[in-house]
Formats: structure tokens, C-alpha cells, sequence
């Protein structure tokens, strides 16, 4: 029997079994922390007893072992298996080995106040069927304590959140189950030998492994940095699911093929921009134009925040508010049409729309590398700004010796850490006040770049 099925089976064993005065219960007095509210210590009961804490080594429990809502809330997130009640609908939606996997996930109300085990979940009427410790049965009342099923609508205000504990690749009885053992460090393919799909037992929320790293190195190239905070990691997260996802509706594919699970032809067709120079740099520099079709209203694809980031280097980059991305907007027209008209084009000839004349010109000005030689403005520092200045201030800062503040290392996302290792260098230079702000001007710039 699954490792899903002995928690569910564990908790519905225990349905009718009441509290005593003043939270008296055996789960309370299991844990050592009787007469409290005990819903958290429940789930971590019927974890324990269903034989989902027991492992060790290269894999973890599947549950935390807390009192506290907000623990088990954290370590879900964690591992990247949280998931907001919108975000849990949406990953779901009617796909039947999703729904399955709803089964022995975890139910959070607002303010971190109750939890509940999942029995069932019914996406055609937005409902679940749950079973819940420290609870009551609505026909008994509120006065009757203890261990009942409960039919929740998802309409509740008060449900907020669902975590999804991948219990397949931790049980090695359960048909299909894999146990995901991370490839060797340092195989990230080359571009005459590009890594190739490894399989889709990879790549699950929670799943934790260097190819998933890979895929959002790839994803980032291709233009999808926005969806990360951090950079690409080994750890398989509701941000990698999102970004692969609109990876994949760029290709045209929709449903199933639009998932943000990567496949055979969404890693080939990444490894064709990671290794052949499709992102951002590579051997085959500059890219050839894309088409027209890749640049207009409604368009978004890793072309546009190609364009972007070359506009930026060149200096056109003053209509972003917070740096390049793979949706075409107004910006990209305006920083286009700008360029375009620095180039002498007048007319349908600077329009703003990059034809194969534009991009050509724009690729032979400004390289595959950005250009640090001048201060690229201050729009580009800042709360909101996401671009290649910030990941480039950020590797020199820690160059210059002020890696204490980067605990994830520079990334295009500018935050607290850049402002700090900013205002650090600059009263290193003995500037104060305003000048050691932290948000770089044209003298940081030029002693940073020196």
C-alpha cells in the first residue's frame, strides 16, 4: 500500500474519536503537549503513524513534526509543495492523475488558525472532502470536539492554501514510485554535447535535482528570468512550473502541452537556445531574426526580451520601468522606435517594430555582453527594477569583496541585498547621506568599473 493511501487510511481510522475537558486528547498527550488546540498534532500523528517520518539519509520526512499550523505551512513551502488556493486550483484543474495526487494533501485556513487532510477532492464542484482533528460536525455543533470529515467548499474565504507532499518518490512499494537520485554535479552538457531530456520523474513540485537547475538556467536564457527571485536552483518549484509554462504557450501549445512540466520537446527546444546561442550569448552570435510575428500586441516569447536586453545595452532603454521581459509591450515599441530613429530611419522605417534591418544593426552595435563602460541611468536600480545591470553590479560588488550581503549570489532582480552591498562599497569610497544610499550613480558607477 501507497505511502498516500497509509495517511489517509491512518486519519480516517480515527474519525469519532472526541477530546475530553480543556483539549484533553491522545494526540496531545502523544506529542507531550496536551490541553491545546491540537489540529497541527494530529497531522503529524497520523504522519507518524502511517510511516511518512520515517525516512532518513538523501530523503526527508513528508510532514513536519510541529503543533504549530504555520510550521507545517513553512515546511510545505519549503520544499515547494505550498500552493495558494488559486495556484492549487489552477495546477490541478481536471487532469485525473492531478486530482489523484489531491488525495493526502494538506488543507490551510487563513491566519495559520486550522489544517486538515485532504480525503478527496471534487474540481468539477470545487470542493474537498477532509478529515480534521480539533474540529466539529456541523449538525452536532460547536461544543462536540474531535476527529470528523468535513465537506469544504473552496468558495470559503477562510481556506487558503494547499500543500501537495509528493508521496510517490519517497515509497518504494507503490507502483511507479522512483526515487530521484541527483545526476553528478557538473553535468550541464556542452554545446557539442547538450544534456538530453532526462525524464519527467525530475521534474515534480518538490522534486530536487541538478537537472532542474538546468532547466531554469535554460528558462532564464530563453528569456523567462522574470518568473525567479533567486535564480535557477536545484529545488523544483511553483516558479519553475509557472515559467516553463509560459515557455511552452510561446511555442503555441496549449492544455497538457502547456503545463510547465517539461517534456522531450520543451527541453530540445531550450537546449537549441542554451546551447546553440538563442538566449543571451553563444557560439552562434547574433541570432537570426526571428519574424515580425514575435513582436507584436499580445506576443510573448523569449525574442522580446532578447530585444529588450540589447536595447539596454545600447542605451534605449528608458521607457522600462522594471527592465526587459518576454511580453511585448508599449516600452519595447517605444525604446525600439528610439533606436530606430538614432539610426536616421524615419517613417514605417522606425515604427517601432524590429524588422530584420533593426535587429541586425542593434545585435553589431552593442554585442552579447553589457556594456559597462557608462552609467546606464538610475531607472535601472531600484525596488521593481529586473535586468542585466542589476546581475552585473552585483557580480562586481562581490568581486570588489562584498559577498557578506548575497546569500543566493547576483541576480537581475534588484533587493535589500544589492542596496547593502552598494551603500557598503559606497562609503568605502567616503561618501554619506545620499551619496552612500546604496543606489548607484554615475560616480559609484565609474569607481565600480575602474
Amino acid at each position: 500500500m501507497s505511502l498516500r493511501i497509509n495517511m489517509v487510511n491512518t486519519a480516517i481510522s480515527q474519525i469519532g474519536t472526541l477530546e475530553g475537558n480543556n483539549n484533553d486528547n491522545k494526540y496531545g498527550r502523544w506529542f507531550g503537549l496536551n490541553n491545546q488546540p491540537w489540529c497541527a498534532i494530529f497531522v503529524s500523528w497520523c504522519a507518524a503513524k502511517s510511516g511518512n517520518m520515517e525516512f532518513n539519509g538523501e530523503h526527508r520526512p513528508l510532514f513536519a513534526r510541529s503543533a504549530a499550523v504555520r510550521e507545517h505551512r513553512w515546511f510545505h513551502d519549503t520544499f515547494g509543495e505550498y500552493f495558494t488556493k488559486s495556484g492549487f486550483i489552477n495546477y490541478i484543474g481536471n487532469d485525473s492523475k492531478k486530482v489523484a495526487r489531491a488525495t493526502g494533501c494538506l488543507i490551510f485556513f487563513s491566519g495559520d488558525s486550522h489544517i486538515g487532510i485532504v480525503e478527496q477532492y471534487y474540481p468539477g464542484e470545487q470542493a474537498v472532502l477532509t478529515v480534521e482533528g480539533n474540529t466539529y460536525t456541523p449538525s452536532k455543533g460547536e461544543e462536540i470536539q474531535g476527529v470528523f470529515r468535513r465537506y469544504r467548499r473552496l468558495s470559503d474565504s477562510k481556506i487558503v492554501g494547499f500543500a501537495l507532499p509528493y508521496y510517490e518518490f519517497y515509497s518504494s512499494g507503490s507502483p511507479g514510485g522512483v526515487k530521484p537520485v541527483p545526476p553528478p554535479y557538473g553535468n550541464s552538457g556542452t554545446v557539442d554535447n547538450p544534456t538530453s531530456f532526462p525524464g519527467a520523474r525530475y521534474f515534480y513540485i518538490g522534486a530536487y535535482n541538478n537537472y532542474v537547475t538546468l532547466l531554469g538556467k535554460m528558462l532564464i536564457k530563453a528569456g523567462y528570468g522574470n518568473f525567479y527571485q533567486v535564480g535557477a536552483g536545484p529545488r523544483f518549484t511553483e516558479t519553475d512550473r509557472q515559467a516553463c509554462a509560459a515557455f511552452q504557450r510561446a511555442q503555441g501549445w496549449s492544455g497538457s502541452g502547456a503545463d510547465g512540466i517539461p517534456g522531450t520537446s520543451t527541453w530540445e527546444r531550450l537546449s537549441a537556445i542554451y546551447y546553440g546561442g538563442g538566449g543571451s550569448g553563444g557560439s552562434d552570435w547574433p541570432p537570426a531574426f526571428p519574424g515580425a510575428q514575435y513582436f507584436k500586441a499580445g506576443a510573448s516569447n523569449q525574442y522580446v526580451k532578447l530585444l529588450g536586453v540589447q536595447l539596454v545595452k545600447a542605451g534605449f532603454g528608458r521607457h522600462y520601468t522594471v527592465g526587459p521581459g518576454p511580453a511585448w509591450s508599449e516600452a519595447d515599441r517605444l525604446n525600439c522606435q528610439e533606436f530606430q530613429r538614432g539610426q536616421g530611419w524615419t517613417g514605417n522605417d522606425a515604427d517601432g517594430y524590429p524588422g530584420p534591418t533593426t535587429w541586425q544593426r542593434l545585435f553589431d552595435i552593442v554585442g552579447s555582453t553589457p556594456n559597462v563602460s557608462i552609467f546606464p541611468g538610475s531607472h535601472f536600480f531600484g525596488p521593481g527594477a529586473n535586468n542585466e545591470y542589476v546581475t552585473t553590479l552585483g557580480k562586481r560588488l562581490i568581486n570588489k569583496g562584498y559577498s557578506r550581503y548575497y546569500s543566493v549570489g547576483a541576480g537581475p532582480k534588484w533587493s535589500e541585498a544589492d542596496r547593502q552591498a552598494c551603500a557598503a562599497f559606497q562609503r568605502a569610497q567616503g561618501w554619506s547621506g545620499s551619496d552612500a544610499d546604496g543606489i548607484p550613480g554615475p560616480s559609484t558607477w565609474q569607481k565600480l568599473f575602474a
